[in-house]
């Protein structure tokens, strides 16, 4: 058995975090599975790691939570200027997102690396499975598959469903880990597949009809599903609701009102080309068919014997294409879920067993796109590592 006064569950980012702010009085050990820590930053961003974002406010446009409080301590000016006293360079997108000037998450996680090396109190434990964790009087006791630890402090800095079993075994309040940031299951897409469409007006419901949430961008349209930043986004809002049951309307032309389009469909009317050909030149064949298709016109015929409520039908299509949601695809970004925060303090400790910690993904916090997600893990990683 080895002693530490603390142990840090989990090398992701906000684990990292936590352990580059502990003081160096006391002794930390990092356990993580992987062969070296940050080791997840390589999917982030699709491999440019999506450090975070200029455009973040910590209230509920963003994230499932006003974060106010926390983002007070540690915010995003905050975080680039401790990345950049460690060396990083970096840029903003035009739509806020920081990256690496190298465009690779590799140079994030070189970074992060370097800065634990100079950190003497903090003692890696890599490729380590974490098999259980307990309390015995004043003490936690981390088995992994190499070591058993025993320490003062515990904290869960592990991603979504893994700290699972941890929050399980003492007991604290959660909801439930739910995929999210994903795409979305709906019926009828075959005919799009591989079709993108940007930019888009996208609205989610809940099965009763109420409206959760609205993205304006791009969208993908896979086999039998949306795709694309949109429908992640809005992925979130059936994620946080335990329920991927619902209805999505899209507008396909958001930029065009209703009273325009029927003027612009007037005149398309007039060139005299089959119906099967009367959006070529306008949409994207794939939407150009599918919509064909829902109409059920005889797309033999002239486009001059459309009629105006025929054209308003199209109209209909073009302004509110709607889609069942019917569960999600297995490729999420984040999850849903995690300790409630109302069961924490603000330094993000168990109010009902002091000594235990959680941060990053442990904790009932999402957003959205963008490098929201690590932004939270940065912020709440250092919250916890500085008040350890």
């Amino acid at each position: 058995m080895k002693y530490f006064d603390i142990a840090i569950l989990g090398a992701g980012a906000s684990g990292c975090m936590c352990a580059l702010q502990t003081d160096e009085r006391q002794s930390v050990v990092l356990i993580d599975k992987a062969s070296y820590p940050a080791k997840k930053l390589m999917a982030t961003g699709n491999g440019k790691c999506n450090l975070s974002n200029a455009q973040i406010e910590p209230n509920e446009e963003f994230y499932n939570h006003d974060l106010e409080g926390f983002f007070s301590r540690f915010d995003v000016p905050a975080t680039l200027e401790y990345f950049s006293d460690n060396g990083l360079v970096f840029y903003n997108d035009e739509e806020g997102r920081i990256y690496p000037f190298s465009d690779s998450a590799k140079s994030v996680i070189d970074v992060i690396c370097n800065a634990l090396a100079k950190k003497k109190n903090v003692t890696l434990a890599m490729n380590e499975e974490i098999l259980n964790v307990s309390k015995e009087d004043d003490v936690f006791i981390v088995k992994t598959s190499g070591e058993t630890y025993c320490v003062k402090k515990l904290v869960c800095a592990l991603g979504g469903k893994a700290s699972e079993s941890v929050i399980q075994s003492f007991n604290i309040k959660h909801r439930n880990f739910v995929p999210s940031l994903c795409a979305l299951k709906t019926q009828n897409t075959k005919l799009l597949s591989g079709c993108k469409v940007s930019p888009v007006h996208i609205f989610a419901y809940s099965p009763n009809g109420n409206l959760y949430n609205q993205q304006f961008g791009e969208l993908l349209f896979k086999d039998s599903g949306l795709s694309g930043i949109c429908a992640f986004n809005l992925s979130s809002e059936f994620a946080r609701r335990g329920c991927y049951e619902g209805k999505l309307v899209v507008d396909l032309v958001p930029e065009i009102e209703k009273e325009e389009l029927i003027d612009v469909l007037m005149r398309r009317r007039e060139l005299d080309l089959p119906i099967s050909k009367f959006f070529e030149g306008f949409l994207a064949n794939p939407i150009a068919y599918y919509i064909l298709n829902k109409c059920k016109f005889n797309e033999s015929a002239s486009s001059t014997s459309l009629t105006e409520g025929q054209l308003e039908m199209m109209i209909d299509h073009m302004k509110a294409l709607e889609f069942i949601v019917q569960g999600n695809y297995d490729n999420n970004q984040i999850y849903s879920g995690g300790v409630l925060l109302s069961a924490l303090d603000d330094n993000l400790q168990a109010k009902e067993l002091d000594n235990l910690y959680f941060c990053g993904e442990a904790c009932d916090v999402d957003g959205i796109c963008g490098g929201f997600n690590l932004q939270w893990a940065w912020t709440s990683g250092y919250i916890v590592g500085k008040s350890l």
